[in-house]
């Protein structure tokens, strides 16, 4: 079996002298982030080139159709999350699984923001944290759903407040 190249080093940012610090999570081209936290940013479609990235936290990030190119990543923390997406009647599938399965959903405070904690077979620390997004305004729709089930170290990790 032949051995392909080794991969090519990523080309380092070509910082300006007067540039900006960065600050938040958008296209950036020739940039340094330090120390940033953009955990459960929307993203989509970002374009990263020749950027690095030290210890920035991307936990639960959404960069769907994201651009990477020559960036480094130094002690981030970056959690890949699949995401199916259900609209109209099909949604009622996803609330038919907790109906089967030991699961109670507690509401609890993560971050500065409410969200529902999954608690599997009685456990007293969730398993895993489900995040809603709804209408502003009184009685506002559930618009989108994150269910974070296959990342269980998150909850593990966590330190949230019981509402």
């Amino acid at each position: 079996m032949a051995a392909g190249k080794p991969p090519k080093s990523p080309y380092p940012p070509d910082l300006d002298e007067d540039a900006e610090p960065v600050t938040e999570l958008e296209d950036l081209d020739d940039a340094v982030a330090d120390g940033l936290d953009w955990a459960n940013r929307q993203a989509r479609r970002v374009f990263l080139r020749r950027a690095e990235l030290r210890r920035c936290r991307l936990t639960g990030a959404e960069l769907a159709e994201a651009r990477l190119e020559d960036v480094t990543f130094d002690d981030c923390r970056l959690d890949l999350v699949s995401k199916s997406q259900r609209r109209g009647k099909e949604v009622g599938g996803y609330f038919a699984r907790y109906q089967k399965e030991d699961v109670s959903l507690r509401l609890v405070r993560l971050e500065g923001q409410l969200v529902l904690a999954a608690h599997v077979g009685g456990a007293e620390r969730p398993s895993y944290f489900i995040l809603l997004t709804c209408e502003s305004g009184d009685g506002g729709q559930v618009t989108a759903i994150r269910d974070f089930r296959y990342v269980p170290y998150m909850a593990a990790e966590a330190e949230f407040e019981r509402v």
